[in-house]
């Protein structure tokens, strides 16, 4: 089997590696999400607010260009800046989910490559990311102190890390159930690389939510002046 190595921007896995079994189920379930993070959007508080349209839709541009930056050896093992929690801490995960679908989409369109892959590919790198970072802080606000430096390093920083872990050790597991490349190969060329890959996830993510919640707390959705500053 041939496959493309000019794979596409921002994608973790070529249509190519997987059953359609896979790609048609994981199509039918993302949109199933999709369609549920859509039902809890309120868009008509999103419209009346016009400097936070700017601030979505501009975050959404930028990460467009950085979902172009990749690193990687084989096709489907390649990583990109996900975004993910930086987009859920500001949004909440519905519009986290929308806004990284919706670059996904425009990545696709721009290449003039195939939609198949949609799915399993929304999947790894916009569903299990953004609802793992939901989980570290909703985790961190039940068990940890309401606190400042709390949200900055765990929701931010290490939330950024374990959704870079969590989306790219699922696509390693996939991988493996459907035979796409040998065990042996998925270990020495993605699982090796993960934490080195994690760690500019949580630095940039740490460092742009540290500056927005300090200079523009009214872009970040889920941070509470008077949970984490005033009430301390």
């Amino acid at each position: 089997m041939t496959i493309d190595t000019n794979w596409l921007i921002g994608l973790h896995i070529p249509a190519q590696l997987m059953p359609d079994f896979v790609l048609w189920g994981m199509n039918i379930l993302f949109a199933c999400l999709l369609i549920f993070a859509a039902m809890k959007v309120e868009f008509r508080q999103l419209l009346n607010n016009r400097p936070g349209q700017h601030v979505y839709f501009g975050a959404m541009v930028m990460l467009l260009l950085l979902w172009g930056i990749k690193a990687g050896i084989s096709p489907g093992l390649g990583f990109h800046h996900l975004g993910a929690t930086l987009f859920t801490l500001m949004f909440g995960w519905p519009l986290a989910v929308i806004g990284l679908t919706t670059i996904m989409l425009a990545s696709v369109l721009l290449q003039h490559s195939e939609l198949i892959g949609m799915g399993v590919n929304g999947m790894l790198s916009i569903v299990i990311p953004v609802f793992t970072s939901y989980m570290v802080l909703k985790l961190s606000q039940k068990y940890l102190p309401d606190n400042f430096f709390i949200y900055i390093f765990v929701a931010a920083f290490f939330g950024a890390g374990i959704a870079v872990a969590a989306s790219r050790l699922t696509s390693i597991v996939l991988l493996s159930l459907v035979g796409a490349y040998p065990d042996a190969k998925l270990i020495e060329e993605s699982l090796l690389y993960t934490p080195l890959f994690m760690f500019p996830e949580m630095f940039v993510t740490g460092m742009l939510v540290s500056i927005f919640v300090v200079y523009k707390p009214d872009w970040v959705m889920t941070f509470d002046d008077e949970r984490y500053i005033i009430g301390k």
